[in-house]
């Protein structure tokens, strides 16, 4: 039995910004459960956003496109735990755990994003988190090896209990929408959705809604803290991750097939965003790496 590494399980407890965070719109190909113990912003992704505050439960499907905004204060600090895992880290637990396995695979398998809700910090889930915490760093590695799975396990059930009874007293669901995203801003991600496939220029886009490239860039900017071009390259990035985890394709292929024909092109850009080769990363998903 192999040591899991931090790329397939990395959970911080609490950790703490103090100055204004914004992250870049990023996807990744762990699952990715986090919660809010303070701090007040927005989260964007796949063109809706989602009120922030202390008690949110946000979770993301490998491979989503997500950024976080956090207004920092002295009053409120960014306090968040984050856990992050490779879903195959439990496939070989499927068969004994059926309904368990089946849960996640209808949580992961939605193709809307899954909505934050709000949590008690007492809550069994959020305790579950604190505790594996501190304990981990104290565990021999092959005693962390089963009491991590165990943990993912624990941890699973306790959120197909909050989704059975969604009137759960201490989880209430967040409004699926919110105004603070500029309808421009959200339209621009959709055109981007439905067209990452195809060489376009922003004047495209702002032909569509009949706005100058300058003021639709601008709206864009100010919505989302970052450039549409740079949205465009995590959203081609973000699909091409997929297709190097789920196909055959060759790397200049799936360059192709994300809008970026040119090879040396498609691997500078991937290499920037992931901080390795388009290669490289599909060998290390398959843990060949």
């Amino acid at each position: 039995m192999s040591i899991i590494t931090e790329e397939q399980f990395n959970l911080a407890f609490r950790r703490t910004s103090t100055t204004a965070f914004r992250e870049v719109f990023h996807a990744h190909s762990q699952v990715e459960i986090t919660y809010i113990h303070d701090g007040y912003g927005q989260l964007i992704t796949e063109g809706q956003a989602f009120p922030l505050e202390p008690g949110t439960l946000m979770i993301f499907r490998p491979f989503q496109l997500h950024q976080i905004q956090i207004q920092v204060t002295k009053e409120h600090p960014f306090i968040r735990s984050v856990l992050m895992y490779e879903q195959h880290l439990l496939n070989s637990h499927s068969r004994q755990f059926a309904v368990s396995n089946r849960f996640t695979m209808d949580l992961l398998g939605q193709t809307s994003p899954l909505q934050p809700i709000r949590l008690s910090a007492s809550s069994p889930l959020v305790q579950m988190i604190e505790q594996f915490a501190d304990i981990l760093p104290t565990l021999l590695p092959h005693v962390a090896e089963e009491d991590t799975r165990l943990f993912l396990l624990g941890l699973l059930a306790q959120l197909r209990y909050l989704w059975k009874d969604r009137q759960y007293p201490s989880s209430t669901a967040l409004p699926t929408g919110s105004p603070v995203l500029h309808p421009h801003a959200e339209a621009v991600m959709q055109w981007i959705e439905e067209h990452y496939n195809e060489a376009f220029r922003l004047e495209d886009i702002a032909d569509t809604l009949h706005l100058s490239p300058y003021h639709l860039s601008h709206i864009f900017k100010k919505a989302t803290g970052t450039t549409i071009v740079a949205y465009a390259q995590a959203t081609r990035i973000r699909h091409a991750c997929v297709l190097l985890t789920s196909t055959t394709h060759t790397v200049p292929e799936i360059g192709h097939r994300v809008g970026m024909s040119s090879p040396s092109y498609f691997c500078k850009v991937f290499r920037n965003a992931t901080g390795t080769t388009p290669h490289q990363y599909r060998l290390n998903v398959q843990g060949r790496g």
